[in-house]
């Protein structure tokens, strides 16, 4: 299965933003929604409800924002419960994107029952039927938008752009600068009082009583406004543009409030009561009266003139778009009657933003169509007279061919430089979609975009990955879509293409994630069931696979259930998408698999024989280092959970096997094994305790019935599959047991533990008990059966490891022979007696791998030490490998060198205060509970500093300097006790100088310890450096230092040196040399520093 970054969540980078109480609102909206989903009508209209949800949601979030500024005619019935959990983010920006929100689900809830309508329903039909039979009412705009689905739409477009207006600033605020400069104080009189008064004065001073323009003479030449501009002689509305003269400025100013509020009112859907209270108010009646021919106000119901005849409102029209563009004395008196006769270039002149913009040409587009519908009423040649004689604009015409229309329209307006930017904002370029009727086309750039965001950088229309609220609103509208398309006649699906698809989905996908990163996981099952197979169960896979509590996955699982996900397709495909994964990750072998070697590079001898390396197992952590394996353990656990997957679990479970095996993953296949036990698989699923069950066909047929037709396994392949789980879970095991029984010979010099026999001898019988019953399963046939039917893998597998592990259980045996009973080295004999039967397989594979001699020196020595063993010893030793032991405190590490020195005198004047560790089971803290010193766990990841796997250079150093820091501030708190000097015994982390100034600043010394002299070899593996050179004949000599710390790496002043010559042994041996003498000079060079500190006191 192949798999891009864009199902792939896990690889976006996180974002910092807090996930509000909306997230999980949205989804508990849509949960309630498909919860008992019903065919037809009902799901439609269940779904339809969702955006009226939504907007009521963000609108009440925005009334918390801002108290007393709730929209028109908005329903404000909150829950306020709900309203004291949500956060409040009081900023402007936060109040901006709020109102973008509303208005976003608001022109949903407009639009979308138009456009998923249920096929033009036969109620629509009859209606239609009714208006035909009475043309007496058909002036009614009901009527008129009951037979034109493109006139709907339109209204609905303009309706939300009307009411997105009424949030706008109120419209007394908006005229009170121009009602100030109208000098009217609290005067309420009719008309132009200013003017008024200076006619009067004119016909006072003059004598005159008639009208001013019959004066005799040149009367009206020196009637002047205050301005010195010629004023009118006569008060009626048309007196300004009939005689061409002016007001007074007062009036001026009036006049342009006046018409400022009209327009605005018409602009934002007033209805005409409002309109008239509102003019009222101002003894302007005649205004709201010259406006009310036909309105199309914002609410349904509250239109006006349906008593009229529609000649009358046909000429209505006509006589307001000339008022439109030829009368008039302000911009905003002419958008007036443009907006009510359908004109475009005047309200355009008076439009601020890109709503303003459509808002004109919606209006007109709509208008135009309004005048056709009653120019067909109009009876005769009534209506032919009406468009010859007086003229009006067409703007359907005027927008070209009618398909596409409204496409042409935003890209048009998108384009103009006034609104340009405004356009490229992704809320306004997302309802911009919706109006133009490309919210699909828009869904599948905006996927795009977040699949590959340098795409998108210089597209500002789509979301960014941190525009998290915006990102929300984009999926939950894709999700819509996609539901209402499942439950209506109308499919867009048909329409996409496989691109456009998978294009959509990385919305959710990447919304997945984003609930993720949240601690959201339980909201991801409900948004993935909108996705098609298999994209549903990878975002699944890639956002749940990191959740390591049983009973929480349980639980995802029945809510992946309850949104109709088939679970078993789920664990199925996430566990094959993780071994995908792991297949083809940097650390898989491509060629010839390594070479296995668990034995030490040294000539075995009869009183000790051979050591098995120490923790070649790996450290066995809570999680494993690489997290790919990690995840795929993880996908076998989930398979699991799934009743009727348990076959999958052994299949995927011995590809699992078969690939740590070959690459050496030895953590992992340890880690599988454990977590995913063949005996607990029979004993709690079959109830079953004996082991050879996986041998009978029957046994497994019997299992098969009942189990779903998804399950095609058949008896045999599943009695296969268990028998090669159950038997590479036996060469792990064995492999642990005998790592354990190492880790004992290991130590086996430590004088401590000697001293310690009554102790770790019971442990030593009981972990060699262990590997013997592990390793019988490999002693007969073990895989052969899979094998002989052509199982190259599993054939590979046995030649890679079968050899090794037996040599390794010969010298286990050997030690344990030698340190407990010699019983041990008599079963030596009698594995050698197993191995050279006429009808063993073993030895077959010893000659193949070329190593027949080096198991017959391991039973020679064996033999010899059986010979020479003096008599019985009784005792023995559990636990499992070298860190188990180290539990304990049996140990020759640096941190164990240390603690000797105080006690054995060598650090006389010193004292261990305390121990800090960045691992989790460092074994140094049982050495420091039984010396009694305090510790503490203090992890660069585990405590939050940086996230796990992070590849973010600037963050990596980021978290570090915080950790540093962090630390210091633990070692100099003034709750403890400030040491004075700190020993990094086998620190591996590289200080900052947020750890290092601090520390200095309080005196304390820092002193680290070097397995090079100075100036050589600095930083990591520097004793395989050395050992190049030594090879080479470069050098001769190699050697260790203690120093102090400084901001470079290993670079301090020494204290101590020593040169150690190279021996011409191989590099293990060097390295043993080499640590051994490490722990002295560590003890030495502490001795001598804390000697400094103390005579230091004295001076």
């Amino acid at each position: 299965m192949e798999l891009d970054n864009t199902s792939t969540p896990l690889n976006w980078a996180p974002t910092t933003e807090f996930a509000g109480p909306e997230v999980e609102q949205f989804a508990n909206a849509l949960d309630d929604c498909l919860t008992g989903r019903a065919p037809g009508y009902d799901a439609r209209e269940r779904l339809l409800a969702l955006p009226r949800i939504f907007h009521k949601n963000a609108t009440q979030r925005l009334a918390k924002l801002r108290p007393g500024r709730l929209r028109t005619g908005e329903d404000m019935d909150m829950d306020t419960d709900e309203l004291d959990n949500e956060s409040s983010h009081d900023t402007e920006a936060e109040i901006q994107r709020l109102e973008k929100e509303i208005q976003t689900w608001d022109l949903l809830q407009r639009v979308l029952p138009l456009r998923y309508s249920d096929a033009e329903n036969e109620s629509h039909v009859a209606r239609l039927e009714r208006v035909a039979d009475k043309p007496s009412r058909a002036t009614t705009l009901e009527s008129f938008f009951e037979s034109d689905p493109t006139a709907r739409e339109r209204r609905a477009v303009l309706q939300w752009l009307q009411t997105s207006a009424a949030s706008g600033p109120d419209i007394d605020e908006m005229t009170r600068e121009l009602q100030r400069n109208a000098d009217r104080g609290d005067i309420i009189a009719h008309g132009w009082l200013h003017t008024r008064s200076a006619i009067k004065m004119k016909k006072s001073v003059t004598g005159w009583s008639q009208l001013l323009d019959q004066q005799p003479g040149n009367g009206t030449s020196n009637h002047l406004t205050s301005s010195s501009e010629p004023m009118v002689t006569q008060l009626d509305p048309d007196a300004c543009t009939r005689q061409g003269r002016k007001l007074q400025p007062q009036d001026e100013y009036f006049e342009r409030a006046i018409w400022l509020g009209c327009f605005e009112h018409l602009r934002r859907g007033s209805t005409a009561a409002t309109i008239q209270e509102w003019c009222q108010e101002r003894t302007e009646v005649w205004r709201s009266v010259s406006m009310s021919g036909l309105l199309l106000p914002a609410q349904d119901g509250n239109e006006t003139a349906t008593d009229l005849s529609a000649s009358s409102l046909v000429l209505w029209r006509r006589m307001c778009y000339a008022l439109a563009t030829q009368g008039g004395t302000s911009d905003h008196e002419r958008a007036v009657y443009g907006v009510l006769s359908g004109d475009i270039e005047s309200v355009e002149k008076v439009a601020r933003s890109w709503d303003d913009l459509l808002f004109a040409h919606y209006n007109a587009l709509l208008r135009t169509q309004l005048d056709s519908f009653l120019l067909n009423q109009c009876a005769g040649g009534e209506a032919a007279h009406l468009t010859q004689t007086f003229p009006s604009l067409n703007a359907v015409s005027a927008h070209g061919e009618e398909a596409g229309v409204e496409k042409r329209l935003v890209r048009q307006l998108a384009a103009r430089p006034s609104v340009a930017d405004e356009a490229k904002e992704p809320t306004k370029a997302l309802q911009a979609s919706i109006v133009a009727n490309e919210l699909h086309q828009y869904l599948s750039e905006q996927g795009r975009h977040l699949a590959s965001p340098s795409r998108g950088l210089d597209q500002p229309q789509y979301f960014q990955h941190a525009q998290t609220g915006g990102l929300r609103i984009i999926a939950h509208v894709y999700v819509l879509l996609s539901l209402l398309e499942g439950v209506t006649a109308i499919s867009i699906e048909q329409r996409k293409t496989e691109d456009e698809i998978k294009a959509q989905e990385t919305i959710v996908a990447w919304y997945a994630g984003y609930l993720r990163r949240q601690q959201l996981q339980e909201l991801i099952p409900l948004y993935s069931c909108v996705l098609t197979i298999p994209r549903r169960y990878e975002v699944l896979s890639e956002n749940l696979i990191e959740e390591e509590e049983t009973e929480r996955r349980i639980t995802l699982l029945k809510l992946a259930r309850k949104a109709n996900i088939d679970t078993m397709e789920y664990v199925r495909t996430q566990a094959n998408i993780f071994y995908q994964k792991v297949a083809e990750s940097p650390t898989a072998t491509k060629g010839a698999p390594a070479v296995f070697r668990i034995l030490e590079e040294s000539t075995p001898d009869s009183q000790s024989g051979q050591f098995i390396k120490a923790d070649f197992l790996g450290d066995d952590e809570e999680q494993l280092a690489d997290s790919l394996d990690e995840y795929l353990v993880r996908s076998l656990e989930w398979l699991l959970l799934v009743d009727e997957a348990w076959p999958d679990v052994f299949s995927m479970g011995v590809k699992a096997f078969v690939f740590f095996l070959r690459n050496m993953h030895l953590d992992a296949a340890r880690r599988l094994m454990k977590s995913i036990s063949f005996s607990a698989i029979l004993a709690e699923r079959f109830g079953v305790e004996d082991e050879s069950m996986a041998n009978s066909i029957d046994f497994w047929a019997e299992q098969l019935e009942g189990l779903p037709g998804n399950v095609q396994a058949s008896p045999l392949q599943v009695m296969t599959d268990a028998q090669n789980f159950r038997d590479l879970g036996h060469l792990v095991q064995a492999l642990d047991s005998l790592e354990t029984t190492g880790a004992f010979a290991t130590i086996a010099g430590d004088a401590d533990v000697n001293t310690k026999a009554a102790q770790w001898r019971p442990e030593l019988i009981n972990a060699v008990k262990i590997t013997k019953e592990s390793m019988q399963p490999l002693l007969h046939n073990w895989m052969l059966a899979s094998i002989q039917d052509g199982n190259e893998a599993l054939a590979e597998i046995r030649q890679m490891y079968l050899p090794e592990t037996i040599l390794a259980y010969v010298k286990s045996l050997h030690f344990a022979g030698t340190r407990l009973t010699r019983d041990y080295l008599l079963e030596c004999m009698d594995l050698a007696t197993i191995i050279t039967e006429r009808d063993a397989d073993l030895e077959a594979t010893f000659v193949e791998a070329k190593r027949v001699r080096e198991l017959l020196e391991a039973f020679a020595v064996s033999s010899k030490a059986l010979a020479m063993a003096p008599g019985e010893r009784t005792g023995a030793p559990t636990k499992s490998g070298a860190k188990k032991l180290r539990e304990k405190g049996w140990t020759r590490d640096i941190w164990a060198a240390l603690l000797d020195g105080v006690s054995n005198g060598q650090l006389h004047n010193s004292r261990i205060i305390s121990l800090i560790t960045n691992r989790k089971s460092a074994h140094a803290t049982v050495r420091a509970d039984k010396a009694g010193i305090p510790w503490e766990y203090f992890n660069l990841i585990s405590h939050g500093f940086l996230g796990k796997g992070e590849k973010d250079e600037q963050k990596v150093a980021e978290g570090r300097r915080n950790y540093d820091a962090a630390l210091a501030e633990r070692i100099l708190s003034a709750e403890k006790e400030r040491p004075e000097l700190i020993v990094l015994a086998g620190w591996m982390h590289v200080f900052s100088p947020a750890f290092l100034e601090p520390i200095e600043r309080a005196g304390v010394r820092i002193i680290n310890l070097h397995p090079a002299l100075p100036g050589e070899f600095d930083g990591a593996n520097a004793i395989e450096r050395a050992f190049e050179e030594l090879k080479a004949g470069r050098l001769t000599r190699t050697g260790i230092m203690a120093h102090y710390v400084i901001d470079e790496v290993d670079r301090g002043a020494p204290i101590l040196v020593q040169e150690i010559e190279w021996k011409g042994e191989g590099l293990d041996e060097l390295k043993e040399r080499i640590h051994a003498h490490e722990h002295e000079l560590i003890v030495k060079a502490t001795a001598k520093v804390a000697q400094e500190i103390v005579d230091g006191r004295g001076s």
